[in-house]
């Protein structure tokens, strides 16, 4: 298990929009609000799956499941990428 926050400014609606809208574009699942919610997209090594929340001007991201040939910082990074951080 993984658990990291990602900080961001801006409303949290166009935040969760924005992953929405990353994970489904590449064929994972996510359910959730601007508050708080659940994802899991399938990998070529195997799924990664996880929960959210979101307070502070932060995403804090817990990850329940993931391939052992995958970090939970690559995870972090990509992310950040995804969602306009890095």
């Amino acid at each position: 298990m993984c658990q990291f926050a990602i900080p961001f400014t801006g409303s949290a609606i166009d935040l969760t929009d924005k992953a929405k809208t990353a994970i489904t574009g590449a064929g994972g699942s996510f359910t959730g609000d601007e508050t708080a919610g659940a994802f899991s997209i399938s990998t070529p090594v195997g799924k990664i799956a996880g929960s959210y929340t979101v307070n502070d001007s932060a995403l804090r991201v817990t990850i329940d499941d993931k391939p052992f040939f995958i970090s939970c910082g690559q995870i972090e990074n990509q992310l950040k990428k995804s969602l306009g951080g890095e």
